[in-house]
């Protein structure tokens, strides 16, 4: 059986830093497991593997998409299973806890739905579609439209379909590290992080990416920080206020991956420190 090992932990953890250090003592490659780094556009501001971390080992699954279009789970699932066959050690690393779970555990099946009901489901009022759902847990607008296409294509909410038992997508042996910083720590990166991004150059990405999709429809603009940038761009606002928001944003983000990661998976390992000398006698 394959050994996979997946590397999880909140934005800013140095996730990247140790894949590369095992990629290099295990002659592995690399797979993104985050949703924002599967889109080209805005590499700083989604903390895009650099042209020499490539040339330090090889990187799947970065930078495929492009302004106007969108990923989900299942997409880049089919893609990471693909992917996994023709890589001898494979090194999945990312924050998006639904990507990884989905990996190590599999995904929920859910019906398919039919054209008329996708239809009228897309052409109704966001309002009326949160209404008809059974809490406001999902504001998301896809994933509400979706949750409620699933109901009307089989009486039941998703939440049915994911508390089946599922078939894993990928039959491996899974070795699975966490990256848990001291808090202060983290939230001193982040800050450090972002600013350093702006001073690359990330508000000039970001001005090329609204010139690329100014209707704002595609799954990168969900990236940190876009947001709070394209209001500098667009509306003039301060740079510095806009920074400090984007990285407290980033901050908040940064807990609720904690607290995922705490409740969905179980690991094998966790460190506090992404340095592969606290792992090395494990791998």
């Amino acid at each position: 059986m394959k050994r996979v090992f997946v590397i999880a932990g909140p934005t800013a953890s140095g996730k990247s830093h140790l894949a590369l250090q095992m990629a290099e003592y295990l002659h592995g490659e690399i797979v993104n497991a985050d949703s924002l780094q599967v889109y080209r556009d805005v590499p700083l501001l989604t903390a895009q593997p650099s042209d020499e971390d490539k040339q330090q080992a090889p990187h799947h699954l970065y930078a495929y998409l492009g302004a106007t279009e969108r990923e989900n789970c299942y997409g880049w699932l089919q893609r990471a299973v693909e992917a996994v066959k023709n890589i001898e050690t494979p090194i999945f690393v990312g924050g998006t806890g639904l990507y990884l779970k989905a990996l190590t555990e599999g995904l929920a099946s859910l019906p398919d739905i039919p054209d008329d009901i996708r239809t009228r489901v897309r052409q109704m009022p966001l309002d009326e579609v949160l209404a008809q759902l059974p809490n406001d847990s999902l504001r998301d607008p896809q994933r509400a439209r979706r949750a409620l296409e699933v109901f009307l294509a089989s009486g039941h909410w998703p939440s049915y379909f994911h508390n089946r038992p599922k078939k894993p997508a990928l039959i491996a042996d899974f070795y699975t590290i966490f990256i848990e910083p001291d808090r202060q720590t983290l939230y001193q990166r982040i800050d450090a992080r972002f600013q350093q991004m702006v001073e690359q150059g990330a508000l000039n990405q970001v001005r090329d990416l609204l010139r690329a999709n100014p209707q704002k429809t595609g799954g990168v603009f969900q990236a940190l920080g876009v947001k709070e940038l394209s209001e500098v761009i667009e509306q003039g606002a301060d740079l510095d206020t806009a920074c400090a928001r984007a990285a407290q944003a980033t901050r908040h983000y940064a807990k609720r991956q904690l607290t995922w990661f705490r409740h969905q998976m179980v690991f094998k390992k966790i460190i506090e420190k992404s340095d592969i000398c606290t792992i090395k006698k494990y791998l």
